[in-house]
């Protein structure tokens, strides 16, 4: 007996697996077999998270704390994020700003369903990471990708953003530092886009996940000052991933007005709850605690900086800026597109089954003839993945044709 054909719903029918975990997961399989890849796809740092930090989550769950916390998380831990940015930036946040994620892409998740009804627009630049337009789509709402000049670095502008807006934007995204370019945005520049924002009637979406890694001096943003630009609608999304070497353990938060905030929680009451009770008890304390770790960790992630850019930079064909911020490198590699590897989906395979390097394709961030080379690995490896990509982009046959 055959009945009527069983169909997904229209949003994940195109879905596809980001670029990252697919070059990830490709990876992964060379390596499943005893070969040995070179891997510089994720964005995952590759400390351990720090003893202190474990010592706390095994406290807490010796102590029983291992219960469902509110929907808008721990308390101890929405006031250490609070804290922090009170603290490090001055920003005007309190407890009941804060609402607690599983991660950074469920603040963005929670975020955008919030913020975005079915059609409505957010303005979010490109290069990007993926996950910041697909999640929009997921959500009913149209990422507006607003293309930035590489000759400027990938920097944002108020003058760009201002072209962007049209009747249907709700929202604007900045990412700084930028995944995947590194770019850092001009603290000036950052409060002109906040007053564009509250001109317009907009929200200001701040994604401050690599704010710990900003390597060019005076452009620490001033949240303070942004804050009172922006008004009601700065919204600010983070996580204890990267800082905190803490990826695995799901932490991340939306910071911004009542409103928004307690709608976040409240959709979490509905899907998730919470993240773990020991995760976010573990969370407060890295927070509270000295923060020598992120320090150390920055500064080594600066020294890989400054050993891989200058490698790339030099590989003939290949363009390669240092970022202001991140732990990746963007380099442009159009000069090495033929036609039988045509855009970087097909040369970062070359170069994995080749020479065992795995890099991520460009055209995942909306950035064609580039690639993405993450540093989150040590200093012997990214010596070898150098000496492998200047063989591999110094042989024959991959200049132009």
């Amino acid at each position: 007996m055959s009945g009527a054909r069983l169909t997904l719903a229209a949003r994940v029918r195109k879905l596809e697996v980001s670029p990252t975990v697919a070059m990830a997961q490709r990876a992964g399989a060379l390596k499943a077999l005893g070969i040995k890849v070179y891997n510089f796809t994720v964005g995952e740092p590759d400390q351990p998270t720090p003893p202190a930090i474990v010592a706390a989550a095994y406290e807490a769950m010796k102590a029983g704390r291992t219960r469902y916390t509110p929907a808008a998380g721990l308390p101890e831990l929405r006031e250490a994020v609070a804290r922090r940015y009170r603290k490090s930036w001055g920003a005007p946040f309190a407890t009941e700003h804060v609402t607690i994620t599983v991660g950074g892409k469920q603040a963005l998740a929670l975020l955008y369903q919030v913020l975005l009804d079915r059609g409505s627009e957010v303005v979010v630049p490109t290069p990007c990471w993926p996950t910041f337009a697909e999640a929009a789509r997921i959500a009913g709402g149209r990422p507006n990708l607003l293309p930035l000049s590489e000759r400027n670095g990938f920097t944002l502008t108020a003058r760009a953003v201002k072209g962007a807006i049209g009747p249907k934007t709700r929202a604007v995204l900045v990412n700084s530092p930028c995944n995947p370019t590194g770019a850092v945005v001009d603290p000036d520049e950052l409060v002109k886009i906040a007053r564009l924002a509250r001109r317009n009637g907009l929200f200001l979406i701040y994604d401050d996940t690599y704010s710990h890694l900003i390597f060019r001096d005076n452009a620490t943003p001033a949240l303070d000052a942004v804050a009172e630009a922006a008004g009601e609608g700065l919204v600010v999304t983070g996580t204890m991933s990267k800082a905190y070497c803490m990826t695995g353990w799901r932490i991340g938060w939306v910071i911004g007005p009542r409103p928004v905030a307690a709608a976040c929680a409240a959709l979490n009451s509905h899907s998730v709850q919470s993240t773990a009770t020991f995760s976010q008890v573990a969370a407060a304390r890295a927070l509270l605690g000295p923060q020598d770790t992120v320090r150390e960790n920055a500064a080594e992630f600066r020294r890989r900086r400054d050993f891989m850019q200058p490698a790339l930079d030099a590989l003939p064909g290949v363009v390669c800026p240092a970022p202001a911020g991140s732990f990746y490198l963007f380099p442009n590699v159009k000069a090495h597109l033929t036609s039988q590897t045509p855009d970087t989906t097909a040369l970062a395979t070359r170069l994995l089954e080749e020479e065992q390097v795995a890099v991520v394709p460009g055209e995942g961030f909306s950035a064609p003839g580039h690639l993405r080379v993450s540093c989150a690995t040590s200093l012997e490896e990214l010596r070898e993945g150098a000496r492998r990509l200047a063989r591999f982009f110094g042989s024959p046959g991959h200049g132009r044709r």
